[in-house]
This record gives structure tokens, C-alpha cells and sequence, in this order.
């Protein structure tokens, strides 16, 4: 009788070791950890799929942190409101990025850590001279490229409002807002700095338009939302962490550079 022949059958004899042995030969892979089921939507330059790969600022970010957390996931593209749809079931561990709405907190845990954020700036050709001290007032004189349906900061919505700005030139998104100002459709474009700039950065414009500073308003702050019925609170809490030490060692700004100028 040779040695393994021997070990099984004191194996078989023994019931809690069979049991034990039984156990890891049907589940094989018991200790690796199921991947987080995370859920973005395409917005350029936050989140798109390149070649069949997700990538973009959030999606970069979020690898980097659950990579440092050594925690598996998984990303899928859906539309937004499918998505959450999956989260308030808890299909779905969690949705990026999502802005913070007090009507989600049934369903959501936002972590302290903001994920990404973007303000509304003005544009302008780089050869233009309009100048912008933060009195939209003083620019009634110019026309303004608009993103049909987009919804702006309450600056720049007041001001059309109480007719500051008087003319108006929609596009279907923001890349061909960037091409109409390049053309000299209008003066200024108006829409998210970040993904101004990614538009103009693709579409081979990036040196054709500059930025007018300040911004005219806080646009968009989007978080990593978390399921609520699954308990992720030991998990966002190092999230944060991580998130953290991201942002004091570089990493954070370095990812931003890799879409946009910064």
C-alpha cells in the first residue's frame, strides 16, 4: 500500500477531515473573492470604453483604488438610470459617478471622498480678446454656443434668465459646441471644463481654444456610490482612505493629465 493510498482511507475514516477535504474540492475557489459589480455610464472624458476596455478619469481612478485595495471588480456600461435602477435592487455594489441627491440616500452610501468634479467655464477661440473678471454682465454683447438639454450652474442659468445673455447657438454635445467655436458660429462656448477640454483634445482642436478663468460655476461633483443593502461601510471607509493618499501622493492630478490639460 503506498503513502496516498494510506492517507485516504484514514481520510475517509476521519469525518471531520472528510468533510473539510470535501469542501475545498468542491468549491475550489472558495477564497477568492467574488469581483464588486461596478456600473458606469459612457461621459467622456469620466467614463467611455476604448477598443472594449473602460477607461476615462473615474474609471482610471477607481481601478487604482480597489487595485491598492486589493479588492477584484468588475465595470459595465449601461445607461445611467439603469444602473441605479440595479443598485436600489442590489444587483449592482455600486454606481459611478453619481451625484449626490438626498432622494438617493434610501438606496445609496456616498463615501466622503468625492470621486471626481468639474466646474462650467467659458471658452474662446485663441485668438480672441475677450477677457472674463466673473461679471457675466460685462460679455451681453457676445453670442453663447449652449449643449442642447445640458444643465448649467445657477450663474450662468440666471444670466439667461434675466437676458443677460441675449444670443444663443445650440449643439447636440459639447465636441460640436467646440467645432462651432473653432468655425466662428459664435464668441464664447459655455459647458464642464474637463470635458470641454477632452472634445477639444480629440477632435484635434485643443490648441485652437483656450479657457477663460474663473469659472462661472461648480458644475459637476460625482461620486462612487454604494449599494445600501449590501454592508459596504468597512469597505468605503478604506475606499476613502485610499482615495486619500491618492490624492496627497499625485496620483489623482497624474490621471487627470493623462485626459486633459490641467
Amino acid at each position: 500500500m503506498n503513502y496516498l493510498h494510506a492517507f485516504l482511507i484514514y481520510l475517509y475514516n476521519n469525518v471531520a477531515l472528510r468533510l473539510v477535504f470535501l469542501a475545498l474540492m468542491a468549491f475550489p475557489s472558495a477564497r477568492a473573492a467574488a469581483p464588486l459589480q461596478l456600473v458606469t455610464a459612457a461621459l467622456p472624458p469620466f467614463s467611455f470604453e476604448q477598443d472594449g476596455a473602460p477607461r476615462g478619469i473615474a474609471v482610471d481612478l477607481v481601478k487604482e483604488a480597489f487595485g491598492r485595495l486589493q479588492v477584484p471588480i468588475r465595470i459595465t456600461f449601461l445607461p445611467m438610470t439603469r444602473a441605479q435602477t440595479m443598485m436600489a435592487a442590489g444587483t449592482a455594489d455600486g454606481v459611478f459617478p453619481l451625484a449626490y441627491k438626498e432622494e438617493r440616500l434610501n438606496y445609496v452610501s456616498y463615501p466622503r471622498e468625492k470621486l471626481v468634479e468639474d466646474s462650467i467655464s467659458f471658452f474662446v477661440r485663441q485668438d480672441s480678446d475677450i477677457r472674463y473678471d466673473g461679471d457675466i454682465a460685462k460679455l451681453a454683447q457676445y453670442s453663447f454656443g449652449v449643449e442642447r438639454g445640458a444643465v448649467y450652474g445657477p450663474n450662468f442659468t440666471q444670466a439667461l434668465l434675466n437676458g443677460q445673455i441675449k444670443r444663443t447657438d445650440e449643439a447636440a454635445t459639447q465636441a460640436q459646441n467646440v467645432a462651432k467655436l473653432v468655425g466662428r458660429r459664435f464668441d464664447i462656448a459655455v459647458g464642464p471644463r474637463l470635458v470641454m477640454q477632452y472634445s477639444a483634445e480629440v477632435s484635434g482642436h485643443g490648441n485652437a481654444v483656450k479657457e477663460l478663468k474663473p469659472s462661472v460655476d461648480l458644475g459637476l461633483v460625482a461620486f462612487l456610490g454604494f449599494s445600501r443593502l449590501k454592508d459596504h461601510s468597512a469597505l468605503i471607509a478604506r475606499y476613502d482612505k485610499v482615495m486619500q493618499e491618492m490624492r496627497k501622493d499625485g496620483t489623482y492630478d497624474r490621471i487627470l493629465r493623462n485626459y486633459t490639460r490641467r
